[in-house]
């Protein structure tokens, strides 16, 4: 019965009407309507989608040995898998295929609605979608691009020709997902400007034209999830719809473009809050966010458009504010926080996918907002499409209080701490209230697991996305937040006591659990580093303090533990016990590695302080 109230409060707070919205697109895939809207349709071999350039290479002046070598591993049949995995996938892959469990999907040729996303024996459907996302197209555009090569150009077109043969239209897994239609979309449009070929063919159009088909119908679903699906589509529909339409495709098309506008306007204006924060909470969603953001400003700017609102500029300047005070200045790493699907867009300039300043240096160019001293990025994009020169103001990093959001990060010099308040205006993917990441000298040394996957059992779940995923305070073995399914918790954390001070360097958070339990958080700069104060009480049996570590060598003497660089000095009004366990984190998707974790067992209400010091 608890239960029923407990998912009573969530749906009020996710929104009746995004609720309803859900259970409608669920009722409509067991519909007969399924087929007629979304036919699956043979295909013959599309052959060549993208005609080779006929006048001069465009681009000049760029280092481009990373792209060609890249480029070259493509064609060899070596591909980057969420921008860390390489992975031998063939000379044309198998779009099947879920390489880190070395198994095909079986109903290739099943109506896309009758498909499951997480499957025991094949895993998770993520890993046979991100090959379809067709990310390689940036890297063999650009080789081609650069070079003309011709092979580049045939690889291009041999693969996504058989991609077409073996998905037709609204059969298989790869046609599942709207948003993975969506991206794909993108990166065909974003692939044709980037050869920058004199025409375009009309296999290349009726690509696009089933894309689109696929993405309109279900963009309330997007819509009613409030997370990126939503502003993916928008950014879909408005540049192929725009494409077709000024290549004299039909006037239906400027509807599409219309309706793409109005759809990346609202998801803007919606999902990102007035402190810059976005709806699902995460680093790097944001950062895919701002790249689809970027892209459709630089093609808007390209193709001589008219400027999307005024309330859409500022809600994008917002959100790089957000970003930008996030990222470390001296890694380009920023915090683990929030879902971390592997997701890196029209990555380009062939960064590592733990480097954030790209994106950064891309979105400040285009909505002219300065970014944080130190940062040495590049971005080649500018060099292909010509439109911006690179001219962004610099900045020092600073102290920030993002309330609705619920950050607060204080700075010292070469280093930062970021709290995380409780502060669930959308639904939380993680159960993260009162983490706080402790970064030095570009290094992350009190730091979050990450998410690894998706498709977790409970327990694996709990471990990565849960309380025990985070540098936090856990009652009684239980999540802050009771987990309701894989992507979602109940009974919302709200903070109280919050306080952010930067003349006094101090910042302070409480909530109270459902189970009447009570967590606050004081932090506050000291002479070498931060001082923390965690302060618990209610009716618990036992409380765990858990402090993630930077991987190292670490030893315990008495209540302080050392790695010669950074100590931790535990102390309390109780007794209190100390254990060094080994755990995992996760910085990229499908990959774990072993962590150092500080537990702190507690047994009665106390305050339990750790002063954390760097050496000079």
């Amino acid at each position: 019965m608890n239960n029923i109230f407990i998912y009573i409060r969530t749906i009020k707070k996710i929104g009746l009407f995004n609720v309803l919205s859900v259970l409608l697109y669920r009722i409509f895939l067991k519909s007969f309507l399924v087929k007629l809207i979304f036919p699956q349709k043979g295909i013959k071999k599309l052959g060549q989608v993208f005609d080779p350039i006929t006048h001069s290479n465009k681009i000049s002046n760029i280092k481009y040995n990373k792209i060609i070598q890249n480029a070259e591993s493509i064609i060899n049949g070596t591909i980057m898998y969420y921008s860390h995995h390489l992975i031998d996938i063939g000379q044309v892959p198998n779009w099947f295929l879920n390489p880190f469990k070395g198994q095909s999907f079986v109903n290739q040729k099943g109506h896309w609605t009758k498909l499951n996303d997480f499957d025991a024996n094949l895993g998770d459907i993520k890993n046979i979608w991100e090959i379809s996302r067709f990310n390689w197209l940036g890297t063999l555009s650009q080789a081609y691009a650069i070079t003309l090569d011709e092979k580049y150009l045939q690889t291009m077109n041999l693969w996504v020709s058989d991609w077409f043969e073996k998905n037709p239209q609204n059969t298989g897994p790869n046609w599942k997902c709207g948003q993975e239609a969506s991206i794909r979309a993108i990166n065909i449009l974003l692939a044709q400007e980037m050869i920058g070929s004199d025409k375009f063919s009309q296999n290349l159009i009726e690509l696009l034209k089933v894309h689109i088909d696929r993405i309109t119908p279900t963009t309330f679903y997007a819509k009613a999830q409030n997370n990126n699906h939503g502003l993916s589509e928008g950014c879909a529909l408005f540049l192929t719809g725009y494409f077709f339409w000024k290549n004299k495709q039909g006037k239906k098309y400027y509807s599409v473009y219309q309706k793409g506008l109005k759809l990346v306007e609202d998801q803007v204006q919606k999902l990102i809050l007035d402190d810059g924060t976005f709806s699902q909470y995460s680093i790097v969603y944001h950062r895919m966010i701002l790249d689809l953001l970027s892209v459709i400003e630089l093609l808007r700017q390209e193709w001589n458009l008219d400027s999307f609102s005024e309330l859409f500029y500022e809600k994008v300047n917002l959100a790089i504010e957000w970003y930008s005070s996030m990222i470390d200045p001296i890694s380009g790493n920023a915090p683990n926080m929030g879902a971390n699907d592997g997701t890196y867009l029209f990555n380009y300039d062939q960064k590592e996918y733990r480097d954030f300043r790209p994106t950064l240096l891309l979105a400040s160019a285009l909505y002219n907002k300065p970014i944080p001293e130190k940062f040495v990025i590049s971005h080649n994009l500018f060099e292909i499409f010509k439109t911006l020169t690179i001219q962004v103001e610099m900045k020092a990093p600073n102290s920030n209080f993002f309330p609705q959001g619920g950050y607060l990060k204080l700075v010292r010099k070469d280093g930062m701490a970021l709290l995380r308040a409780p502060e669930y205006k959308f639904r939380p993917s993680h159960a993260d209230a009162l983490h706080i990441d402790i970064w030095q000298d570009g290094i992350n040394w009190i730091r979050d697991a990450g998410s690894f996957s998706y498709a977790l059992n409970s327990h694996e779940l709990d471990a990565f996305s849960g309380t025990p995923g985070h540098s936090t305070i856990q009652f009684d073995n239980r999540n802050q937040m009771p987990r309701l399914s894989r992507f979602l918790f109940g009974d919302w954390l709200t903070p109280s006591h919050v306080e952010f001070s930067k003349s006094d360097n101090r910042m302070s958070v409480a909530y109270t659990s459902a189970k009447n339990n009570y967590h606050s958080r004081s932090v506050n700069k000291i002479e070498k580093g931060w001082g923390i104060q965690d302060e618990i009480s209610g009716e618990f049996k036992i409380a765990v303090l858990r402090w993630i570590l930077n991987l190292s060598d670490w030893t315990i003497k008495g209540h302080v533990i050392s790695n010669g660089k950074i100590s931790l000095n535990i102390s309390s009004n109780h007794d209190v016990s100390l254990k060094l366990k080994n755990g995992f984190e996760s910085l990229y998707y499908m990959s774990k590695v072993p962590v150092p974790i500080l537990e702190i067992e507690c047994l009665t209400r106390c305050s339990i302080n750790t002063n954390v010091s760097f050496a000079a």
